[in-house]
């Protein structure tokens, strides 16, 4: 017995048809696809940072006493 809450309704999941069920592992499963892109792309744009860091850091002219 799976509970379900949407706008403030519970429903229990065994009561779902389903078509209603297969709508609502489309739903997890688009959440959990949501979940994984945006730390993907967290990601990304963290090594594009510290890469964009490291080439400044290279391109930056060295003094004598480095």
């Amino acid at each position: 017995m799976v509970k379900v809450t949407l706008d403030e309704t519970e429903y229990d999941t065994d009561d779902f048809t389903d078509l209603q069920k297969n709508m609502l592992s489309e739903i997890n499963y688009n959440n959990n696809l949501q979940t994984q892109l945006s730390y993907t792309l967290q990601s990304v744009r963290t090594s594009a940072d510290i890469l964009l860091t490291k080439l400044k850091d290279n391109l930056t002219p060295k003094t004598e006493s480095e």
